[in-house]
Formats: structure tokens, sequence, C-alpha cells
């Protein structure tokens, strides 16, 4: 089993040759994200002429979390490109009779060092001298550059390892869990995209400086004004929900995204799929839904499904508590979550 710490990070051009000191043989299945599918296909080459039996997964991958049952049973071993692992997904591989094999990459844009002294000053503004510093996978390896120009500007980066179930390296923060933020500091997330920072800023309700090295630094207010936005459809969605109306869930096929403690809580019925699609919710005739799956699909996915009141586990909970403020959804579920899922 290939495990990979915040060092092991690879550039994706050398992601053939390391594939070459795999100890894989047999069947083997390459996946990687759209981005780097072009990088799969070297590595389906490099396997092949080492004797291996291999297929590409043409199919949209989105995390470690995106390996279904259905592939595993396929094959000996899964080289799966782009990510971190995610411990308990590598578990339930292993039981499924296959090893797979992780090879994270960063992205081709970088921290550079005037983004990391700008963030700095922003944290100077506000009075910061504490901060945690975390990552998407592709820019983990940007971590220790961060660190280092906060700890000569006089701020204490605090880089903490996350669950241990879903988290594999210290700073690395999911879509679907926070649990290597210390909550009662305030935040610089290096990524790309909006959803990450303001999941951060919801998880913490601290500032959060977000170092995105396509575009630059973003401030607090910046990452406030997108919380804004999600949160007025978010709080729309969930005092739409109508208890008396009944509801479908659905949940995920894939391993690293099934809710199974939610499931039993809710104790009914569920439809199972791949993806949640306009047209798969459409067939089930129901204009309420819960999705047990990756906790994104809703927030991220808001405008594609706006006909439908869709939510996740947390604002299903926050309908049957009453909670006024808004909860971020995480796998594995939090346990108040569940007890209010229980009323």
């Amino acid at each position: 089993m290939t495990r990979c710490t915040s060092a092991e990070s690879y550039d994706e051009d050398e992601v053939p040759r390391v594939v070459e000191s795999l100890n894989v043989e047999g069947r083997v299945l390459v996946q990687a994200p759209d981005g780097l599918k072009r990088i799969a296909r070297e590595v389906a080459d490099v396997l092949e002429a080492r004797g291996c039996e291999v297929e590409l997964d043409a199919g949209r991958v989105f995390g470690a979390c995106d390996i279904t049952p259905g592939t595993v049973v396929r094959t000996d071993h899964i080289v799966h490109i782009g990510h971190y692992p995610i411990p308990e997904v590598e578990r339930q591989i292993r039981e499924l009779g296959a090893t797979v094999h992780f090879l994270p990459t960063h992205g081709r844009k970088r921290v550079e060092p005037w983004m990391a002294e700008e963030a700095v000053e922003v944290l100077h503004n506000l009075g910061i001298d504490r901060v945690n510093v975390c990552a998407t996978a592709q820019y983990v390896a940007d971590l220790e550059l961060v660190s280092e120009i906060l700890r000569e500007s006089g701020i204490e980066p605090v880089i903490r390892p996350g669950d241990g179930r879903r988290v594999a390296t210290p700073g690395l923060v999911l879509g679907c869990n926070f649990s290597a933020l210390d909550t009662s500091l305030p935040t610089i997330v290096v990524c790309s995209g909006s959803f990450h920072p303001a999941g951060v800023a919801i998880r913490t309700n601290r500032p959060v400086v977000q170092i995105d090295p396509t575009k630059g630094v973003l401030d607090s207010e910046d990452v406030e004004d997108v919380i804004r936005r999600i949160l007025a459809v978010r709080l729309s969605k969930i005092r739409e929900f109508n208890r008396e109306e009944g509801f479908e869930i659905v949940e995920s096929t894939a391993l690293g995204q099934r809710r199974p403690d939610v499931v039993r809580v809710l104790d009914r019925p569920t439809w199972r799929l791949r993806y949640l699609t306009e047209d798969a919710l459409r067939s089930l005739r129901r204009r309420q839904c819960v999705f047990c799956g990756c906790p994104r699909v809703p927030v991220d996915e808001a405008a594609r499904f706006k006909r439908w009141v869709l939510l996740n586990p947390a604002e299903l909970a926050a309908v049957r508590a009453g909670w006024k403020e808004y909860r971020l959804d995480e796998i594995p579920t939090p346990e108040d979550v569940l007890n209010a899922l229980r009323r």
C-alpha cells in the first residue's frame, strides 16, 4: 500500500517516472481528474511496457473519495493520480481485494514569496500573530514556504494533523473535512476557488485569508462576501424545506462518500447512484431530496439544482433541530448532526 506524506507530492511530469518504481503487476486501473488525463495516458504506457494489463478510467474523478466498489473488483491495483490518500478508503479497497497507490501532485502554479508576504501584511493589519496554515491537495507542498515567511514576520504558523480517517497529511483540508484546523484560530488557506475558504470560515468562525496561486491574495472581507452569497442560498433552501411534504434520500456509490451512519439514522429506503444529475432528480418525482454523498454537491451545484430543495444531512439536521446558525456538513458525520437527525 503506497502512503504519501507532504514531502511526497510530485510535479505532474514526474509521475510516469515515479510509477516505474511501484510494485504492481496484473490488472491495473489508472485514474486521474480531468486536468491530469494526459499524465494518466503516459502512466498507462509505462505500466503496459512492464507487462501489466492496463485500463484507463475515462470518467470524472473528483478526489480520493471517488472510487466505487465496481471499479475495485475488476482490478488488482489502482494507480490514483492527483490526490492524497484517504485512509478509510484505502482500508475499504484492501478489504475488496485490491491495492491502491495514491500519487498526489502539486499544481503548476506555486505560491510565490510575494503572495505569502502580502498575506502577512493582511494578518498584521488584523493584529493576528498565530494562525492555522492549511491547503488543498495540490498546494500542500507550498505550506513550508508560507510557514517560513510567517515565522520570519513574527507570526506563528500552526499546521495540524487531521483526524487520521480521512486526512493523511498535516495541513490538508478537504471539501468534506476540516479536522486539521484549530477552530480557535484564524486561518491562511492555500487553494484555488471559493469553496474551501468559505468552508474554513464557517467551520472556525474566525478570519480567513486565502492565497490563490492562480490569482493572488484574498483578504477576510473577500471571503466573507463569498460566505454571504453561499449562506443566502443555503438558508433559503433550509427554510423552503417542508417537513410535511416528504423527501427522497440519494446515496453516493463512491467508497469515500458513503454516509452509512446517516442512512441508518434516517431508516428508510435510499436511491444509490454514481453522480447526482438533474435527470436523476427528475426521475424520483419528488421536489425534496437529501443527498447522502459529497457534502459539497448541494452547495456547489445549487444553481444547477435550483428547481429542487436539495439538502445535505447537516442541513436536514438544521430543519429538524431548528438551528439558527448554519452548520457545515462533514464526513465523518458530526455526532450532534446525527442526534438532530434522530428527531
